[in-house]
């Protein structure tokens, strides 16, 4: 039998020891490179998921903007401002910037068109102070044209074509009825899907006569949902109607004309069918106090003459002074709650004046947006607009109404 030389066993157990010496650091890199990966990949999807809920945040919040103008104590634009200058509030609380449009941003207008018989006078001065805006427009701004009387007629789509924002303007005619809030309707609601600097310029004595699937508050509302700015320019058709329902009144003395409950008779050459009066209803409104036969000598609202009348008021004059009181108040409202203005016209000098001045607001806007997350209440809220520059003026949106579905 052959003997073996035994193996010692120290060499075994060295090189053992040595083995594992030299694999023991490769598997603890191994280790550690394996735990670095996983801990990087935790980071990634741990922010993936915080961008996620930031997302999910933003598409569940409601994207409030607020046009604002700025000025001096002379009324010079104040131009250079930067997001960082503004601050904005929603019923007393600040809120994050989250969008900010600078003066030099394109906008989207409505021009909304009173062609009703009433106006008729007027039509060619209308016509022409619109056409002035339009070619003030620079390429990238856009317009829609929407004219009114018995029918509400959306001319031309959101264009920056001049010449044929031109020529729908031309084409206007003058008709019958007044469906002024259905006008007003229409244009907020064309401005819904559009993005950016948005606003509706009104030409109209503000007068509704047969509206009925638009009312007075109604309107008011949809434009603090809708977020443009709202700028009216009245004109004064009072002598044209007090002179049709007079005539009338002579012609018909047994008929009414003007109602003193609000609602206003269709006069036959207003519409009437068979030549018959008939009877729309009319949105409830406050009501504006005026004189009577036996008391104190009539005041007349701001959208009256400054005429004082030798005799107290008739039926016919207390009725138009309510309604014409409604319109100066229904004009000056939307527009100011809105961040617009409110002009008055006498002539064609005045409507080309006021359409030169919303031009420059208009070049002039800021726009600023905040996500508010509120839940959908359909309240309205209070907004506010400050800046960090001193000894300026900010006009802006005063609140809106959230009308979103939950």
């Amino acid at each position: 039998m052959k003997y073996r030389r035994p193996f010692p066993i120290a060499i075994i157990l060295s090189t053992t020891i040595l083995v594992c010496q030299v694999c023991s650091p490769a598997t603890g890199a191994a280790s550690s490179i394996k735990s670095e990966i996983k801990s990087d990949r935790e980071i990634v999807l741990q922010q993936e998921k915080k961008s996620s809920d930031q997302d999910s945040l933003r598409l569940s919040a409601t994207l409030v903007q607020a046009p604002a103008i700025v000025t001096d104590k002379q009324g010079k634009f104040i131009t250079d401002l930067v997001k960082g200058d503004f601050s904005i509030f929603e019923d007393g609380k600040r809120q994050e910037i989250a969008s900010f449009a600078s003066i030099q941003q394109p906008f989207n207008v409505v021009l909304v068109l009173d062609t009703s018989n009433s106006a008729e006078e007027r039509l060619k001065a209308i016509q022409e102070t619109a056409i002035r805006f339009v070619k003030r427009m620079q390429k990238d701004d856009r317009a829609m044209v929407i004219s009114f009387d018995n029918e509400v007629r959306q001319l031309t789509d959101f264009t920056s074509d001049s010449a044929e924002l031109e020529s729908s303007i031309r084409r206007t005619e003058s008709g019958f009825g007044k469906l002024f809030y259905e006008a007003i309707a229409k244009a907020l609601d064309s401005l819904k899907s559009v993005e950016g600097r948005r606003a509706v310029i009104i030409f109209s004595d503000g007068i509704d006569m047969k509206s009925i699937e638009a009312s007075f508050e109604g309107t008011i509302k949809q434009a603090e949902e809708t977020g443009a700015a709202v700028y009216a320019i009245m004109f004064d058709t009072r002598w044209w109607i007090e002179a049709t329902a007079r005539k009338l009144k002579a012609e018909h003395p047994d008929k009414p004309q003007i109602s003193i409950d609000g609602r206003i008779p269709l006069p036959p050459d207003m519409g009437g069918p068979d030549g018959t009066s008939k009877e729309f209803p009319h949105p409830k409104m406050p009501r504006i106090e005026v004189g009577s036969p036996s008391g104190p000598p009539l005041t007349f609202p701001d959208s009256t003459s400054s005429r004082q009348p030798s005799v107290p008021a008739d039926e016919i004059t207390q009725n138009l002074d309510k309604m014409y009181g409604e319109a100066d108040q229904y004009l000056k409202s939307i527009s100011a709650k809105t961040g617009g203005r409110f002009f008055k016209a006498e002539d064609f000098a005045d409507s080309r004046a006021a359409f030169d001045a919303i031009t420059d607001e208009l070049r002039n806007q800021y726009l600023i947006g905040y996500y508010t997350t509120r839940r959908h209440d359909s309240k309205y809220h209070k907004i506010k607009v400050e800046t960090s520059r001193k000894n300026v003026l900010i006009r802006s949106r005063q609140g809106y109404r959230d009308s979103s579905e939950k």
